[in-house]
């Protein structure tokens, strides 16, 4: 078993030494995720010096061997260390350089530094919870308030990444070869196949008995978990894995704002695939009828409009149009998220997998009544609309 807390002290020595965070006081506490992560283990750190107090927010690897391969794990770590040591300067440089407003800007977390040891990878962080910043409880299903505040950091976000393209054409260049990883990767066919063929009998046994014929239809012509992460246009560095778990909320002078707060999945992709994760691991069936259409347009005007304060013309970065069949094109990835990635969105604490103990297929989880009332919601949305 990995000694997290051990890896933790030596990576703060290092980078506190460097940062000249001396003398100083170290107290480290562990944290639970709840059951919403599956890569590291969770700390909160204060460092207390002469001049400064600083509370941190730490990330250590703990998953095991026989996981990191089938997670991608690699890609999970070195992707966000090139975020936060690269995207997010170069995206804090663009916001300065368009006199962008303070209220109006994109935020990462303060980074304070990392370590890329193989296995003993660790990001450390600005704890933000200490500044009022609060989680949103992921059984529930986002309201209204929720949605807009995340729908409007992701359109920042991908605004920047246009501009970024824009502005820096070589350097973002590079960054266009960023492939979403997971689903890519080859795998040991004799173990997968029984454990797909178990998700999917887990979402096919929750579905209504006159879904599931369309259901199977889809199952049996379904692609790669990345499929719909492959822009076959102008592509934008998209977040990968934008839902509720992984964004922090803060309400000042009665707005809402939003920053997310896991970076690991970060790849060159097209924006709706952001909004559709977002979307059906974060809400129900009542939330979309009211609301889905209304979020959508949201959005794109939301996009647009940042577009525009870094001299961007929308109708020719990213028309309507585009946006429009890049939606339609990427909603069946709706039904391979509920089937795929739900089960462990909606996991109860206490029968989470230990990613240092268990195989992959033990992550695999019987489907609880929540999962089903939200699975079931998705397959009713995608067959009236003709998704599936």
């Amino acid at each position: 078993m990995v000694d997290a807390e051990k890896i933790l002290r030596n990576t703060l020595d290092k980078e506190l030494d460097e940062h000249g965070y001396i003398p100083r006081d170290v107290k480290i506490d562990p944290i639970s995720s709840g059951g919403a992560n599956y890569t590291s283990k969770l700390f909160l750190v204060d460092v207390t010096t002469p001049k400064e107090q600083l509370k941190l927010f730490a990330k250590v690897a703990i998953i095991n061997k026989e996981l990191r391969q089938t997670m991608c794990a690699d890609w999970l770590f070195k992707t966000e260390r090139i975020v936060f040591t690269k995207i997010a300067k170069v995206f804090d440089r663009l916001q300065t350089r368009y006199n962008i407003p303070e209220d109006e800007k994109l935020r990462f977390p303060k980074f304070y530094g990392c370590s890329d040891e193989q296995g003993k990878e660790v990001v450390l962080m600005e704890n933000l919870m200490a500044s009022g910043y609060q989680s949103f409880d992921r059984f529930k299903s986002m309201d209204w308030e929720h949605a807009c505040a995340s729908v409007e950091y992701l359109a920042k976000f991908h605004a920047l990444s246009f501009a970024y393209a824009k502005d820096y054409p070589e350097e973002f260049e590079e960054l266009a070869n960023m492939k979403y990883e997971i689903g890519a990767q080859e795998l040991d066919e004799e173990v997968m196949k029984p454990m797909m063929e178990k998700i999917i009998g887990g979402a096919l046994a929750v579905v209504k008995e006159d879904q599931r014929d369309r259901l199977m239809k889809y199952f049996n012509t379904m692609p790669k978990m990345n499929a719909y992460t492959i822009s076959d246009g102008r592509p934008v560095l998209s977040h990968g894995d934008f839902r509720l778990s992984n964004i922090l909320f803060r309400k000042s002078e009665d707005k809402l704002s939003a920053i997310a707060v896991d970076f690991q999945t970060v790849y060159a992709g097209r924006p709706p695939t952001d909004l559709i994760y977002l979307i059906f691991l974060g809400s129900d069936v009542e939330f979309r009828a009211e609301y889905y259409e209304k979020l959508i347009a949201f959005y794109y005007d939301s996009l647009c409009a940042m577009m525009r304060k870094y001299s961007l013309e929308p109708t020719e970065v990213y028309p309507k149009e585009n946006f429009d069949s890049d939606m339609k094109e990427t909603l069946p990835y709706a039904v391979l998220l509920g089937t795929a990635v739900l089960p462990t969105v909606l996991v109860e604490e206490n029968t989470a997998p230990d990613p240092e103990k268990q195989s992959f297929d033990q992550f695999i989880r019987s489907p609880t009544e929540i999962y089903a009332k939200r699975f079931s919601g998705i397959v009713d949305d995608c067959i009236r609309w003709n998704v599936i």
